[in-house]
């Protein structure tokens, strides 16, 4: 594509150099450079890629899109812009050929329940015969080809990439999880969504937004997204989840022509659940529907896990799916991966893997998990380094509250002291009145010790990481998963 019509539209401050050479792809990082590549600077929170212009350069790069004056030694098209991350967006979207407009998209937002959400969904529409992509925190699969994901909203370059690759190989459906972090970076930028999700909402990610009406915000942009498109807007979707308190924030945010569900369990959503029967492996519940009523068998335990199959049920009724349909899809669910996982290897108590990472995410779990239990409630967790450490003395509270015994320890401690981390935690248990709680910052021997005291009838949470594979540390990474180190733990006691 030839340069002046990639940037055609685009908003530019200045422009340098030939605009009619021809661009054969784009690059942010100037080691993914190859030659004959447009270089997008972005200036980022640790780096700038202002910087690595000349690496560009020398990999092959015949222009740039920067957005501070710069200084260099070549004769080389440049195209100064007011944001480069926006542009980025801009400019993937463009020489992509807008693939959004040739899916159906559908993007879910929230403090928690993306994930779960976003499996649920794709086994619905699976069953329902819809060739679907997948997007989330998990994992990337377009084609029935996954590949593990580092963040839950990829780049606007990667993710425009892998939307034309759904295209290119007759996706229907593409499901996204649509992180605050995405939407405030301008990583969604342009996508031309069918369907958005509100699944809840809580006190997060300070460490980006700085308070939480900017976190709202962010939140909301989403839906915001959904009055500006090419598509038919009659055909599009917003769906709430009418028990949150700022559930009207969300609803507020779409104009004429686009549709409002609303699913709930306390308030009368056109999407209800009634009859629950709850127990630690399951849940059972009629869903009502605009469409009639259908007996739902969700293979996950947690009150919360009926909120995310309400939002999955809606939008599949949505794509008029059956129900029939839906509640076989729902038989056949296994779970998202690393989410409200037991692990069952013969033992005499419940081990329960969990990615629960934040306050609102872990109190759901264990407020659950407390009303099931025969014995005590034993939780293993930690917090993310370089993340809001406001929130840390809450984590101590709720774990203190709900647990019988706590054991703190490392997740992902990254730049900072586990040591530390640990201590700001500590602080809510000394708010609790009869809290029982130990402090392991090996995560392995953490996991030991809690299946060493583990007794009959028991419950063991195992919470914070779920599915992920690594364990990050300020100058170095070790491979971690708490699945096998439960296993390979239980193998050991075992043999003893």
């Amino acid at each position: 594509m030839k340069l002046s019509t990639l940037i055609q539209m685009l908003p530019v401050e200045k422009i340098k150099g030939n605009m009619e050479i021809e661009i054969k792809g784009l690059a942010q990082n100037s080691k993914l450079v190859q030659p004959g590549d447009l270089f997008v600077c972005i200036a980022g929170f640790v780096d700038d890629g202002h910087h690595y212009i000349p690496e560009a350069i020398s990999r092959g790069a015949i222009a740039i899109v920067v957005q501070k004056a710069i200084s260099i030694n070549a004769d080389i098209a440049t195209i100064t812009v007011k944001d480069t991350r926006k542009a980025l967006a801009f400019l993937a979207n463009r020489f992509y050929h807008y693939p959004s407009q040739g899916l159906k998209l559908i993007g879910i937002t929230g403090t928690n329940g993306k994930t779960t959400v976003a499996y649920i969904l794709k086994t619905i529409l699976e069953e329902a015969r819809k060739k679907t992509g997948l997007l989330t925190t998990v994992e990337n699969i377009v084609n029935g080809h996954s590949t593990i994901s580092k963040m839950t909203t990829i780049e606007s370059l990667d993710l425009q990439k892998l939307l034309y690759e759904m295209v290119g190989c007759q996706t229907e459906y593409a499901i996204m999880e649509v992180s605050s972090h995405a939407l405030s970076l301008s990583r969604v930028e342009g996508c031309d969504f069918d369907i958005v999700i509100f699944t809840n909402i809580s006190d997060e990610h300070f460490e980006i937004h700085n308070n939480f009406h900017n976190y709202l915000e962010s939140k909301k942009r989403l839906f915001l997204s959904l009055n500006e498109s090419c598509k038919d807007v009659s055909n599009k979707k917003g769906i709430v989840n009418i028990d949150e308190p700022y559930a009207c924030e969300f609803e507020k945010s779409l104009k004429g022509g686009i549709g409002l569900l609303t699913y709930g369990i306390k308030e009368k959503g056109m999407f209800r659940a009634r009859n629950i029967v709850l127990n630690l492996k399951k849940v059972n519940f009629i869903a009502e529907t605009p469409v009639g009523e259908v007996e739902i068998l969700l293979n996950m335990g947690g009150i919360y896990n009926v909120y995310n199959a309400l939002a999955a049920i809606a939008a599949a009724v949505s794509q008029n799916i059956s129900l029939d349909t839906i509640a076989s899809a729902f038989k056949k669910f296994a779970g998202a991966p690393g989410r409200y996982k037991i692990l069952d290897y013969g033992q005499p108590y419940t081990i329960i893997i969990d990615f629960a990472h934040n306050f609102h995410g872990l109190e759901h779990i264990l407020k659950s998990l407390k009303e099931h239990s025969k014995n005590r409630l034993i939780t293993i967790f930690g917090h993310g380094g370089e993340r809001d450490n406001r929130v840390r003395k809450k984590m101590g509270q709720v774990v203190g509250r709900y647990s019988d015994y706590s054991i703190i320890t490392a997740d992902n401690p990254r730049s900072e002291d586990p040591a530390e981390i640990s201590k700001e935690i500590e602080r809510g248990f000394q708010d609790v009145e009869n809290n029982c709680y130990s402090i392991i910052l090996d995560r392995v021997e953490a996991i030991r010790h809690a299946l060493e005291i583990a007794r009959e009838n028991d419950i063991v949470l195992i919470a914070g990481k779920g599915p992920e594979k690594e364990q990050v540390y300020h100058n170095h990474t070790i491979y971690h998963n708490d699945e096998e180190v439960v296993h390979q733990i239980l193998v050991e006691k075992g043999r003893e």
